[in-house]
Protein backbone atom coordinates (compact mmCIF):
# COMPACT_ATOMS: atom_id res chain seq x y z
CA UNK A 1 0.00 0.00 0.00
CA UNK A 2 1.47 3.74 -0.60
CA UNK A 3 1.99 5.21 2.66
CA UNK A 4 0.05 7.80 3.61
CA UNK A 5 1.37 11.28 4.24
CA UNK A 6 2.06 12.33 7.95
CA UNK A 7 2.35 15.79 8.22
CA UNK A 8 3.58 15.63 12.25
CA UNK A 9 6.53 13.12 10.75
CA UNK A 10 7.24 15.60 8.20
CA UNK A 11 7.77 18.26 10.08
CA UNK A 12 9.81 16.26 13.03
CA UNK A 13 12.03 15.27 10.29
CA UNK A 14 12.36 18.74 8.85
CA UNK A 15 13.28 19.97 12.29
CA UNK A 16 15.27 17.28 13.13
CA UNK A 17 17.14 18.02 9.64
CA UNK A 18 16.87 14.37 7.84
CA UNK A 19 20.30 13.01 7.78
CA UNK A 20 21.17 14.14 3.89
CA UNK A 21 20.70 17.49 4.90
CA UNK A 22 22.27 18.51 8.10
CA UNK A 23 25.44 21.15 7.62
CA UNK A 24 25.40 21.09 4.03
CA UNK A 25 23.06 24.74 4.37
CA UNK A 26 24.90 26.21 7.09
CA UNK A 27 27.78 26.10 6.16
CA UNK A 28 28.67 27.04 2.39
CA UNK A 29 32.37 28.60 3.01
CA UNK A 30 34.17 26.31 0.07
CA UNK A 31 31.53 27.07 -2.16
CA UNK A 32 30.82 30.72 -1.74
CA UNK A 33 34.77 31.10 -2.25
CA UNK A 34 34.74 29.34 -5.07
CA UNK A 35 31.84 31.48 -6.70
CA UNK A 36 33.53 34.79 -5.37
CA UNK A 37 36.44 34.28 -6.70
CA UNK A 38 35.09 32.95 -10.51
CA UNK A 39 33.28 36.21 -10.26
CA UNK A 40 36.45 38.39 -9.94
CA UNK A 41 38.99 36.72 -12.41
CA UNK A 42 38.05 33.52 -13.04
CA UNK A 43 39.94 30.37 -12.48
CA UNK A 44 43.44 29.88 -13.42
CA UNK A 45 43.53 26.88 -15.77
CA UNK A 46 46.42 24.36 -15.50
CA UNK A 47 45.47 21.52 -17.61
CA UNK A 48 45.43 18.94 -15.01
CA UNK A 49 44.65 18.33 -10.88
CA UNK A 50 46.46 20.77 -8.63
CA UNK A 51 48.00 19.46 -5.15
CA UNK A 52 45.89 18.15 -2.43
CA UNK A 53 45.40 20.48 0.38
CA UNK A 54 45.46 17.53 2.91
CA UNK A 55 48.63 16.08 0.97
CA UNK A 56 49.19 13.68 -2.06
CA UNK A 57 46.88 10.30 -1.75
CA UNK A 58 48.85 7.59 -0.49
CA UNK A 59 48.34 3.57 0.04
CA UNK A 60 45.79 3.17 2.95
CA UNK A 61 45.12 -0.62 3.95
CA UNK A 62 41.32 -1.27 4.56
CA UNK A 63 40.60 -1.93 8.50
CA UNK A 64 38.62 -4.29 7.29
CA UNK A 65 40.11 -6.89 5.26
CA UNK A 66 43.65 -5.88 5.77
CA UNK A 67 44.17 -4.68 1.68
CA UNK A 68 45.56 -1.79 0.09
CA UNK A 69 42.22 -0.47 -2.21
CA UNK A 70 42.85 2.94 -1.93
CA UNK A 71 45.20 5.78 -1.80
CA UNK A 72 44.02 8.40 0.49
CA UNK A 73 45.66 11.43 2.30
CA UNK A 74 47.70 10.93 4.85
CA UNK A 75 46.14 10.08 8.59
CA UNK A 76 43.26 8.97 6.42
CA UNK A 77 41.61 6.00 7.22
CA UNK A 78 38.60 3.76 5.84
CA UNK A 79 36.67 0.49 6.16
CA UNK A 80 35.05 -1.95 3.67
CA UNK A 81 31.49 -3.34 3.86
CA UNK A 82 29.03 -5.50 2.34
CA UNK A 83 31.12 -6.24 -0.66
CA UNK A 84 28.68 -8.00 -3.81
CA UNK A 85 27.92 -11.59 -2.17
CA UNK A 86 28.13 -10.84 1.39
CA UNK A 87 25.21 -11.74 3.14
CA UNK A 88 22.60 -9.81 3.75
CA UNK A 89 19.70 -9.96 6.96
CA UNK A 90 17.74 -12.88 5.76
CA UNK A 91 20.64 -14.50 4.18
CA UNK A 92 20.75 -13.45 0.43
CA UNK A 93 23.65 -11.91 -1.08
CA UNK A 94 24.32 -8.47 -1.27
CA UNK A 95 23.91 -7.46 -4.89
CA UNK A 96 26.58 -5.99 -7.68
CA UNK A 97 26.81 -2.62 -8.83
CA UNK A 98 27.43 -0.53 -5.70
CA UNK A 99 26.09 3.02 -7.41
CA UNK A 100 23.79 6.13 -5.99
CA UNK A 101 23.73 6.60 -2.13
CA UNK A 102 22.87 8.96 0.70
CA UNK A 103 22.27 9.11 4.50
CA UNK A 104 18.64 9.14 5.22
CA UNK A 105 18.12 8.73 8.89
CA UNK A 106 20.06 9.76 12.30
CA UNK A 107 19.03 7.43 14.65
CA UNK A 108 19.17 9.46 17.93
CA UNK A 109 19.37 6.69 19.94
CA UNK A 110 22.17 5.67 22.45
CA UNK A 111 24.38 4.74 19.70
CA UNK A 112 23.25 7.50 16.86
CA UNK A 113 23.42 5.08 14.43
CA UNK A 114 23.58 6.56 10.46
CA UNK A 115 21.09 4.74 7.93
CA UNK A 116 22.07 4.61 4.20
CA UNK A 117 20.41 3.50 1.59
CA UNK A 118 22.26 2.46 -1.93
CA UNK A 119 21.12 1.85 -5.15
CA UNK A 120 22.07 -1.61 -7.54
CA UNK A 121 22.56 -0.38 -10.69
CA UNK A 122 21.28 -4.12 -12.32
CA UNK A 123 19.45 -5.37 -14.86
CA UNK A 124 18.88 -8.87 -14.98
CA UNK A 125 20.01 -11.06 -11.56
CA UNK A 126 19.11 -11.75 -8.64
CA UNK A 127 15.68 -10.48 -6.96
CA UNK A 128 16.30 -7.70 -4.72
CA UNK A 129 14.36 -8.94 -1.45
CA UNK A 130 12.58 -11.84 -3.34
CA UNK A 131 13.59 -14.55 -0.75
CA UNK A 132 12.58 -12.01 2.22
CA UNK A 133 9.25 -11.39 1.28
CA UNK A 134 10.58 -7.69 0.70
CA UNK A 135 8.42 -4.87 -1.99
CA UNK A 136 9.10 -5.60 -5.65
CA UNK A 137 7.49 -4.12 -8.04
CA UNK A 138 7.82 -6.04 -11.43
CA UNK A 139 9.73 -9.69 -10.49
CA UNK A 140 10.74 -10.13 -14.28
CA UNK A 141 9.31 -8.06 -17.18
CA UNK A 142 8.05 -10.78 -18.39
CA UNK A 143 11.39 -12.11 -19.74
CA UNK A 144 11.90 -15.19 -17.50
CA UNK A 145 14.42 -13.92 -15.94
CA UNK A 146 14.27 -11.95 -12.62
CA UNK A 147 15.44 -8.29 -12.35
CA UNK A 148 18.58 -7.24 -10.40
CA UNK A 149 18.70 -3.86 -9.97
CA UNK A 150 16.59 -1.42 -6.47
CA UNK A 151 17.91 -1.10 -3.56
CA UNK A 152 19.70 -2.35 -0.07
CA UNK A 153 20.44 -0.42 3.33
CA UNK A 154 22.72 -0.23 5.45
CA UNK A 155 23.25 0.79 8.99
CA UNK A 156 26.50 2.70 10.44
CA UNK A 157 27.30 2.79 14.13
CA UNK A 158 30.57 4.38 16.04
CA UNK A 159 32.16 4.05 13.10
CA UNK A 160 31.43 -0.05 12.40
CA UNK A 161 29.10 -1.31 9.94
CA UNK A 162 26.21 -3.38 11.52
CA UNK A 163 23.86 -4.87 9.02
CA UNK A 164 23.12 -4.90 5.30
CA UNK A 165 19.26 -5.51 4.50
CA UNK A 166 17.43 -5.92 1.11
CA UNK A 167 14.89 -2.50 0.68
CA UNK A 168 13.48 -2.64 -2.80
CA UNK A 169 13.16 -5.16 -5.99
CA UNK A 170 11.76 -5.09 -9.49
CA UNK A 171 13.40 -2.29 -10.87
CA UNK A 172 15.81 -1.64 -13.28
CA UNK A 173 19.41 -0.04 -13.83
CA UNK A 174 18.95 1.54 -10.26
CA UNK A 175 21.49 4.32 -10.82
CA UNK A 176 21.55 7.49 -8.66
CA UNK A 177 18.39 9.12 -6.80
CA UNK A 178 18.65 11.29 -3.91
CA UNK A 179 17.41 11.94 -0.01
CA UNK A 180 14.25 13.55 1.36
CA UNK A 181 14.11 15.55 4.13
CA UNK A 182 11.96 13.11 5.44
CA UNK A 183 14.03 10.08 6.08
CA UNK A 184 13.65 8.47 2.68
CA UNK A 185 15.64 8.04 -0.50
CA UNK A 186 14.34 7.98 -3.64
CA UNK A 187 15.63 5.95 -6.43
CA UNK A 188 16.02 5.95 -9.76
CA UNK A 189 15.62 3.57 -13.00
CA UNK A 190 18.03 4.60 -15.86
CA UNK A 191 16.31 2.06 -17.87
CA UNK A 192 13.50 2.68 -20.27
CA UNK A 193 11.53 -0.57 -20.91
CA UNK A 194 8.14 -2.23 -21.79
CA UNK A 195 7.02 -5.12 -20.85
CA UNK A 196 3.88 -5.08 -21.09
CA UNK A 197 3.25 -7.57 -24.05
CA UNK A 198 5.14 -9.82 -21.69
CA UNK A 199 2.99 -9.30 -18.54
CA UNK A 200 6.04 -7.10 -17.29
CA UNK A 201 5.30 -3.49 -16.70
CA UNK A 202 7.14 -0.21 -17.87
CA UNK A 203 10.32 0.82 -16.42
CA UNK A 204 12.12 4.47 -16.09
CA UNK A 205 10.54 5.91 -13.16
CA UNK A 206 11.37 7.28 -9.39
CA UNK A 207 10.91 4.88 -6.58
CA UNK A 208 10.77 5.95 -2.64
CA UNK A 209 12.13 4.47 -0.07
CA UNK A 210 11.83 4.96 3.66
CA UNK A 211 14.78 4.38 6.03
CA UNK A 212 13.30 0.69 7.74
CA UNK A 213 11.81 2.98 11.06
CA UNK A 214 9.04 4.01 8.36
CA UNK A 215 8.17 0.96 7.32
CA UNK A 216 8.17 -0.98 3.49
CA UNK A 217 8.99 0.73 0.11
CA UNK A 218 5.34 0.75 -1.83
CA UNK A 219 7.02 0.09 -4.49
CA UNK A 220 4.26 2.45 -6.11
CA UNK A 221 6.49 4.37 -8.90
CA UNK A 222 6.28 8.11 -9.02
CA UNK A 223 4.63 8.53 -12.91
CA UNK A 224 4.58 12.17 -12.80
CA UNK A 225 8.05 12.30 -11.77
CA UNK A 226 8.78 11.95 -15.19
CA UNK A 227 9.52 8.24 -17.79
CA UNK A 228 12.89 8.66 -18.89
CA UNK A 229 16.19 7.50 -18.15
CA UNK A 230 16.52 8.60 -14.72
CA UNK A 231 19.93 9.74 -12.82
CA UNK A 232 19.81 12.02 -9.51
CA UNK A 233 17.61 13.20 -7.61
CA UNK A 234 17.52 16.55 -5.08
CA UNK A 235 14.67 18.30 -3.50
CA UNK A 236 15.09 21.87 -2.48
CA UNK A 237 13.21 21.47 1.57
CA UNK A 238 11.60 25.62 0.98
CA UNK A 239 9.61 24.67 -1.93
CA UNK A 240 9.45 20.88 -1.84
CA UNK A 241 10.89 20.92 -5.31
CA UNK A 242 12.81 18.28 -6.87
CA UNK A 243 15.39 18.60 -9.51
CA UNK A 244 16.20 15.64 -11.94
CA UNK A 245 18.82 14.76 -14.30
CA UNK A 246 18.43 12.81 -16.99
CA UNK A 247 20.91 10.63 -18.66
CA UNK A 248 19.93 10.53 -22.00
CA UNK A 249 21.84 8.54 -24.81
CA UNK A 250 20.52 11.41 -27.04
CA UNK A 251 20.69 14.51 -25.41
CA UNK A 252 19.40 15.20 -22.08
CA UNK A 253 17.14 17.77 -19.39
CA UNK A 254 17.37 19.01 -16.19
CA UNK A 255 14.07 18.84 -14.98
CA UNK A 256 11.85 20.72 -12.26
CA UNK A 257 8.95 18.23 -10.38
CA UNK A 258 6.70 20.28 -7.89
CA UNK A 259 4.56 18.05 -6.29
CA UNK A 260 0.61 18.32 -4.74
CA UNK A 261 1.96 17.99 -1.54
CA UNK A 262 4.43 20.66 -1.20
CA UNK A 263 4.81 20.34 2.76
CA UNK A 264 6.21 16.51 1.41
CA UNK A 265 5.90 13.27 3.80
CA UNK A 266 6.12 9.53 2.76
CA UNK A 267 4.63 8.44 -0.11
CA UNK A 268 3.68 12.52 -0.69
CA UNK A 269 5.54 12.80 -3.97
CA UNK A 270 3.03 9.56 -5.36
CA UNK A 271 0.47 11.87 -5.23
CA UNK A 272 1.30 13.33 -8.36
CA UNK A 273 2.51 16.80 -9.49
CA UNK A 274 3.79 19.12 -12.24
CA UNK A 275 6.51 18.71 -14.40
CA UNK A 276 8.74 21.19 -15.84
CA UNK A 277 12.33 21.18 -18.11
CA UNK A 278 14.88 23.97 -18.06
CA UNK A 279 14.98 26.69 -20.81
CA UNK A 280 17.67 29.31 -20.99
CA UNK A 281 15.75 33.18 -21.53
CA UNK A 282 15.72 34.08 -24.82
CA UNK A 283 17.72 31.33 -26.29
CA UNK A 284 15.09 28.73 -27.26
CA UNK A 285 16.83 25.33 -28.15
CA UNK A 286 19.74 26.33 -26.47
CA UNK A 287 23.02 23.45 -26.19
CA UNK A 288 24.83 23.53 -23.46
CA UNK A 289 26.85 20.10 -23.97
CA UNK A 290 30.19 21.33 -24.75
CA UNK A 291 30.45 24.96 -25.82
CA UNK A 292 30.73 25.56 -21.72
CA UNK A 293 33.43 27.94 -20.14
CA UNK A 294 33.87 27.97 -16.94
CA UNK A 295 31.84 30.80 -14.77
CA UNK A 296 29.66 31.15 -17.84
CA UNK A 297 26.16 31.94 -16.40
CA UNK A 298 22.26 32.00 -17.94
CA UNK A 299 19.13 33.10 -16.68
CA UNK A 300 17.10 30.17 -16.98
CA UNK A 301 13.03 29.29 -16.77
CA UNK A 302 11.20 26.76 -17.06
CA UNK A 303 8.38 25.33 -19.74
CA UNK A 304 5.40 22.38 -18.98
CA UNK A 305 5.98 18.59 -19.80
CA UNK A 306 2.44 18.24 -20.46
CA UNK A 307 2.55 14.13 -20.54
CA UNK A 308 5.45 13.13 -18.15
CA UNK A 309 4.59 9.62 -18.32
CA UNK A 310 4.60 9.72 -22.10
CA UNK A 311 6.18 6.01 -23.48
CA UNK A 312 7.60 7.45 -26.86
CA UNK A 313 5.37 4.80 -30.11
CA UNK A 314 9.07 3.74 -30.64
CA UNK A 315 9.28 1.98 -27.45
CA UNK A 316 6.40 0.51 -27.15
CA UNK A 317 7.24 -3.38 -26.88
CA UNK A 318 10.53 -2.33 -26.19
CA UNK A 319 12.96 -4.25 -23.55
CA UNK A 320 15.64 -1.89 -23.56
CA UNK A 321 14.68 1.76 -25.41
CA UNK A 322 17.58 4.60 -26.04
CA UNK A 323 15.90 6.90 -27.93
CA UNK A 324 15.33 10.31 -26.58
CA UNK A 325 12.13 10.59 -23.86
CA UNK A 326 8.79 11.71 -24.46
CA UNK A 327 9.82 14.50 -21.75
CA UNK A 328 12.93 14.89 -23.17
CA UNK A 329 10.94 15.64 -26.67
CA UNK A 330 8.37 17.60 -25.49
CA UNK A 331 10.44 19.92 -23.80
CA UNK A 332 12.86 20.58 -26.38
CA UNK A 333 9.29 20.93 -29.03
CA UNK A 334 9.38 24.33 -26.77
CA UNK A 335 12.59 25.42 -26.12
CA UNK A 336 13.94 23.83 -23.48
CA UNK A 337 17.68 23.37 -23.20
CA UNK A 338 20.07 20.29 -23.95
CA UNK A 339 23.00 18.64 -21.63
CA UNK A 340 25.06 15.89 -23.12
CA UNK A 341 24.43 12.95 -20.29
CA UNK A 342 23.95 14.62 -16.49
CA UNK A 343 24.34 12.58 -13.57
CA UNK A 344 25.13 13.37 -10.21
CA UNK A 345 22.76 16.31 -8.56
CA UNK A 346 22.78 17.42 -4.98
CA UNK A 347 20.74 20.37 -3.14
CA UNK A 348 23.14 22.95 -0.93
CA UNK A 349 23.02 26.07 0.55
CA UNK A 350 19.60 27.08 -1.29
CA UNK A 351 21.13 25.82 -4.90
CA UNK A 352 21.63 22.93 -6.89
CA UNK A 353 24.21 21.18 -8.08
CA UNK A 354 24.57 18.44 -11.00
CA UNK A 355 27.35 17.24 -12.74
CA UNK A 356 27.21 16.82 -16.89
CA UNK A 357 29.29 13.44 -16.97
CA UNK A 358 30.44 14.00 -20.89
CA UNK A 359 29.72 17.84 -21.45
CA UNK A 360 32.66 20.35 -21.57
CA UNK A 361 34.88 21.20 -24.62
CA UNK A 362 37.05 18.30 -22.99
CA UNK A 363 34.14 15.90 -22.54
CA UNK A 364 35.04 15.19 -19.23
CA UNK A 365 32.50 16.92 -17.06
CA UNK A 366 30.59 20.14 -16.42
CA UNK A 367 29.33 20.98 -12.77
CA UNK A 368 25.94 23.44 -12.85
CA UNK A 369 25.01 24.96 -9.82
CA UNK A 370 20.91 26.21 -10.45
CA UNK A 371 19.82 28.94 -8.17
CA UNK A 372 16.20 28.76 -7.73
CA UNK A 373 14.58 32.73 -7.65
CA UNK A 374 13.94 31.78 -3.88
CA UNK A 375 17.61 32.13 -3.52
CA UNK A 376 18.15 35.07 -5.66
CA UNK A 377 15.44 37.17 -4.10
CA UNK A 378 13.23 36.99 -7.47
CA UNK A 379 9.91 37.33 -7.69
CA UNK A 380 9.01 35.58 -10.74
CA UNK A 381 9.95 32.51 -11.94
CA UNK A 382 13.28 32.63 -13.46
CA UNK A 383 16.46 31.51 -11.87
CA UNK A 384 19.70 31.11 -13.07
CA UNK A 385 22.52 28.54 -13.89
CA UNK A 386 26.23 28.78 -13.68
CA UNK A 387 29.19 26.47 -14.50
CA UNK A 388 30.67 26.38 -11.51
CA UNK A 389 33.52 23.62 -13.08
CA UNK A 390 34.59 23.00 -16.01
CA UNK A 391 36.99 19.64 -17.08
CA UNK A 392 40.04 20.82 -19.05
CA UNK A 393 40.42 16.70 -19.19
CA UNK A 394 41.37 13.68 -17.95
CA UNK A 395 44.49 15.03 -15.68
CA UNK A 396 41.93 17.47 -14.45
CA UNK A 397 38.97 15.48 -13.19
CA UNK A 398 37.68 12.32 -15.56
CA UNK A 399 34.08 12.43 -16.58
CA UNK A 400 32.97 13.42 -13.34
CA UNK A 401 29.32 11.78 -12.39
CA UNK A 402 27.81 11.66 -8.33
CA UNK A 403 28.59 14.46 -6.87
CA UNK A 404 28.02 15.82 -3.35
CA UNK A 405 28.51 18.97 -1.14
CA UNK A 406 29.73 18.50 2.77
CA UNK A 407 28.85 19.90 6.03
CA UNK A 408 31.89 22.61 5.62
CA UNK A 409 30.45 23.85 1.68
CA UNK A 410 33.17 22.02 0.27
CA UNK A 411 32.68 19.45 -3.48
CA UNK A 412 33.42 16.23 -3.84
CA UNK A 413 32.99 14.37 -7.35
CA UNK A 414 32.94 10.77 -8.84
CA UNK A 415 35.21 10.04 -11.70
CA UNK A 416 33.51 7.64 -14.20
CA UNK A 417 35.84 7.47 -16.75
CA UNK A 418 37.87 4.25 -16.81
CA UNK A 419 41.48 5.68 -15.91
CA UNK A 420 43.38 2.40 -15.51
CA UNK A 421 45.89 4.30 -13.07
CA UNK A 422 42.79 4.31 -10.86
CA UNK A 423 39.49 6.24 -10.99
CA UNK A 424 39.68 9.39 -8.24
CA UNK A 425 36.85 10.97 -5.60
CA UNK A 426 38.33 14.72 -6.78
CA UNK A 427 37.60 17.57 -4.69
CA UNK A 428 37.40 21.18 -5.51
CA UNK A 429 39.28 23.84 -3.77
CA UNK A 430 37.80 27.62 -2.43
CA UNK A 431 39.66 28.97 -5.90
CA UNK A 432 37.89 26.15 -7.87
CA UNK A 433 40.79 23.81 -8.36
CA UNK A 434 40.33 20.55 -8.99
CA UNK A 435 42.65 18.32 -6.80
CA UNK A 436 42.81 14.30 -6.31
CA UNK A 437 41.13 13.19 -2.81
CA UNK A 438 40.78 8.98 -2.42
CA UNK A 439 42.07 6.85 -5.60
CA UNK A 440 41.00 3.71 -6.24
CA UNK A 441 43.57 0.89 -5.91
CA UNK A 442 41.50 -2.63 -5.92
CA UNK A 443 43.94 -5.17 -7.90
CA UNK A 444 42.72 -8.62 -6.35
CA UNK A 445 44.84 -11.57 -7.34
CA UNK A 446 42.63 -14.09 -5.72
CA UNK A 447 39.11 -13.28 -4.44
CA UNK A 448 39.62 -11.77 -0.79
CA UNK A 449 38.98 -14.07 2.30
CA UNK A 450 34.78 -14.82 2.90
CA UNK A 451 34.62 -13.49 -0.29
CA UNK A 452 34.29 -15.93 -2.74
CA UNK A 453 31.91 -14.36 -5.39
CA UNK A 454 34.57 -11.68 -5.54
CA UNK A 455 36.56 -12.64 -9.10
CA UNK A 456 40.20 -12.01 -9.38
CA UNK A 457 41.18 -8.98 -11.30
CA UNK A 458 42.13 -4.82 -11.94
CA UNK A 459 39.86 -2.90 -10.71
CA UNK A 460 41.35 0.31 -11.38
CA UNK A 461 39.06 1.54 -14.03
CA UNK A 462 35.80 0.98 -12.78
CA UNK A 463 33.71 4.45 -11.48
CA UNK A 464 33.38 5.84 -7.95
CA UNK A 465 29.75 6.27 -6.92
CA UNK A 466 27.22 7.42 -4.09
CA UNK A 467 29.16 9.63 -2.34
CA UNK A 468 27.32 11.00 0.46
CA UNK A 469 28.74 12.78 3.99
CA UNK A 470 27.13 11.87 7.35
CA UNK A 471 25.42 14.94 9.04
CA UNK A 472 28.37 16.12 10.81
CA UNK A 473 30.79 16.00 8.49
CA UNK A 474 33.22 13.19 10.49
CA UNK A 475 32.19 10.30 7.54
CA UNK A 476 32.36 10.65 4.11
CA UNK A 477 31.28 7.11 2.36
CA UNK A 478 31.07 6.14 -1.40
CA UNK A 479 30.47 2.78 -3.44
CA UNK A 480 33.04 1.21 -5.79
CA UNK A 481 30.61 0.44 -8.81
CA UNK A 482 32.80 -2.86 -9.40
CA UNK A 483 33.74 -5.26 -7.92
CA UNK A 484 31.07 -3.71 -5.50
CA UNK A 485 32.31 -2.25 -2.22
CA UNK A 486 30.70 0.39 0.10
CA UNK A 487 33.50 2.24 2.11
CA UNK A 488 33.42 4.49 4.82
CA UNK A 489 36.33 7.28 5.09
CA UNK A 490 37.34 9.20 8.01
CA UNK A 491 40.25 11.72 9.08
CA UNK A 492 41.95 15.22 9.48
CA UNK A 493 38.86 16.92 7.52
CA UNK A 494 39.63 20.35 8.71
CA UNK A 495 43.13 20.40 7.24
CA UNK A 496 41.44 21.19 3.73
CA UNK A 497 37.87 22.16 1.93
CA UNK A 498 35.96 19.42 2.51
Amino acid sequence: MPHRFDPTLSRRALLRGSAAWLGAAAFPTAVHALLARQARAGRPRGGEASGSPYGDPVPAIDQTTGLHLLDLPPGFTYRTFSWTGDPMLGGQPAPSNHDGMAVVQVVENRTRDLVLIRNHEVVLGELIGGSTGGPIYDASLGLGVPLGGGTTTLTFRRGQWIEARPSLGGTVGNCCGGPTPWESWLTCEETISDGRNLGGLIHGYVFEVPAPSHGPASAVPIVDMGLFRHEAVAIDPRTGFAYETEDGAEGSGFYRFRPNVPNGGLGSLEQGGALDMLKVVGEPDADLSTDVVQGQAFDVEWVPIPEPGLLPEAAVGQPIYLGPSGPYSQGRADGAANFSRLEGCWFADGSVYFADTTGGPAGDGVLWRYDPPETLGRQDDRGRLTAVFVSSGRPEADNIDNVTVSPRGGIVMCEDGGNPEGTRLVGLTPEGEAFPFAVNQVVLDAPPSGKPSIAPGDYRHREWAGVCFDPSGRWLFANLYAPGITVAISGPWARGPL
